[in-house]
């Protein structure tokens, strides 16, 4: 088998970066890849533009080395290039939800195992601004902190930048109120929110089941919102999350579609998987089973 690795190289830890040669060792040594190519991007969206180049059959897989955000712009190019190549992800940046929901391999033998396996599924993405995403578009409290982390602070503290940054603007966050205009599928509502999520897995900023339904092949985005409310009402819906129980918590509303709608009276911009978005209004579908990903072999989610 042929395939391509696409390596943004400011991703993840310098000792992660010198260990890719590793996984590429134990693909060849271990399973029957027989020629990989190499390809490190060299700035905004040229992991997109390498994946939109494809054409059917170039390769037997790719696989994206990188981020959140390096993910999105592969699965994006994947999927304008037609070429249907299977998509194996080796995640290398800070949080990495979405590789933390499926569970997907790590470490260099793990890694060789699944494309040994080779076992694939069709999953969806979320569709904006002609761009895809692979988990999370958000707005309100604490979605700009992806963006406002710098390179710098995630190399030097890991996960724990986000949590220092989200104390500093803690005092500022409690105080947001946006009031939002919600089109999902037919129905239709207005909504007074402290923050929105719209996601493809149930893991989000680190956090598992956040969006407790969700499902990457169920052709079906999942909408959360946290209506605006004092401290004691934000903090009980933190303490029912911790149970599990927060959809049914009434400061909660939460909803699945195919094709949502949000406007916002507020001037603000929008957050996808740790990039900045647009302003609103802001309109998502799901692709579905838009990408086919190599998955460890286990129950399917």
């Amino acid at each position: 088998m042929k395939c391509l690795f696409i390596i943004n190289p400011s991703s993840g830890t310098h000792a992660f970066q010198k260990s890719i040669d590793q996984f590429i060792g134990q693909l060849i040594l271990h399973t029957n890849v027989n020629t990989i190519d190499t390809y490190f991007t060299r700035g905004k969206n040229d992991g997109l533009e390498r994946a939109a180049r494809l054409t059917k059959n170039e390769y037997d897989f790719i696989v994206a080395v990188g981020g959140d955000g390096t993910i999105n712009e592969i699965i994006t190019g994947l999927i304008k290039s037609e070429s249907k190549i299977p998509l194996a992800i080796l995640a290398a940046g800070t949080v990495n939800d979405f590789a933390t929901y499926l569970n997907l391999p790590n470490t260099p033998e793990a890694f060789r195992d699944m494309i040994a396996r080779f076992k694939t599924k069709k999953i969806d993405a979320g569709y904006v601004d002609d761009h895809c995403f692979a988990n999370v578009l958000s707005g309100g409290m604490f979605s700009d902190i992806g963006f406002l982390v710098t390179k710098e602070e995630k190399k030097k503290f890991g996960p724990l930048a986000y949590y220092i940054n989200g104390l500093k603007m803690l005092p500022e966050q409690l105080g947001l109120s946006l009031h939002l205009k919600v089109k999902a599928d037919e129905i239709e509502f207005e909504e007074d929110a402290a923050l929105f999520m719209i996601t493809n897995s149930s893991h989000v900023g680190g956090f598992p089941g956040v969006t407790p339904y969700a499902s990457t092949s169920d052709g079906k985005l999942d909408l959360i919102i946290i209506k605006k409310g004092n401290v004691a009402e934000l903090l009980n819906v933190f303490m029912d999350y911790k149970r599990n129980l927060h959809p049914q918590n009434p400061m909660i509303r939460y909803v699945q579609a195919k094709d949502i709608t949000i406007s916002c009276d507020e001037d603000i911009v929008y957050d996808i998987d740790g990039e900045k978005g647009q302003s609103f209004p802001v309109h998502v579908e799901c692709l579905r089973h838009a990408v086919s990903l190599i998955i460890p072999d286990q129950d399917e989610k």
